[in-house]
């Protein structure tokens, strides 16, 4: 058996003490002064604890403010199709959209690299931020850029995408079964923009998400590009190589 650490044996104490204690997201948690003379151990000792519990993704450090319970992240699990709502509502999170655009383009050089269909296509290009519902408030975490043939589901414009979830339309209006996905996921620096839309500063680090989702007859979906405020997003996967290949990335900024 491996005998647990200083730093160890406390972060596994403040796991039970939040459960006993039934604490929620955003609760404050005791000083690092306050734990250290409570467990009888040096402050650099407290700090290490949190820090394990940081890294699980437990807690939040914010700085010059103290420690607090960390909100629940939208897992994305990169072999199955799930829309934002879904992955939101499995967390018990209520979401909410923020239509910024909704235009028609034509499939370009530049996209036809990604999209993989002819050039001149005619795509609908929705930008939207979507937000999770936090008590009286409303936490922007992704941008979405999303481009559906406009073969695929005409007419698209008269339907709320606001309130309502995108895939559910394609899916219960159009009769399109998303069946296949690809992605791919890396690290972006937010812009003036995205900083703005996402309550973050310039150049943090983002989660970038590509991809293609294909129905049934193997036709293009949807087009999507969506960059993500870490902090909100974690992946699931049972290929270990790809799961640590993600972990590195989240992690090794």
């Amino acid at each position: 058996m491996k005998l647990m650490n200083k730093d160890e044996f406390i972060a596994y104490e403040l796991k039970f003490y939040f459960m006993k204690n039934k604490l929620k997201e955003g609760e404050k948690l005791p000083s690092e002064r306050d734990l250290a003379e409570q467990f009888g151990v040096q402050r650099a000792t407290v700090r290490s604890a949190y820090k394990l519990l940081e890294d699980e993704g437990i807690i939040e450090c914010r700085e010059r403010s103290g420690n607090y319970i960390a909100h629940r992240r939208m897992i994305s699990n990169l072999d199955r199709i799930r829309s934002f709502s879904e992955k939101l509502e499995k967390m018990g999170a209520q979401t909410r959209s923020r239509l910024l655009a909704f235009e028609r383009v034509e499939v370009d050089k530049e996209l036809n690299k990604s999209i993989k269909l002819p050039l001149g296509t005619p795509l609908f290009k929705i930008t939207r931020i979507r937000m999770v519902v936090e008590e009286d408030r409303a936490v922007p975490i992704t941008i979405e850029y999303s481009y559906i043939p406009e073969s695929k589901a005409p007419k698209l414009m008269r339907f709320d995408l606001e309130d309502n979830s995108l895939f559910d339309i394609l899916i219960q209006e159009y009769h399109h079964i998303p069946k296949k996905q690809e992605l791919t996921v890396g690290i972006v620096y937010a812009d003036e923009n995205e900083a703005k839309a996402l309550n973050v500063d310039k150049l943090t680090a983002l989660v970038k998400k590509e991809g293609i989702t294909y129905d049934e007859k193997g036709e293009v979906m949807e087009y999507l590009q969506s960059v993500i405020n870490k902090e909100w997003v974690a992946f699931e996967k049972e290929d270990s190589v790809i799961k640590q290949k993600m972990e590195e990335v989240l992690h090794g900024l």
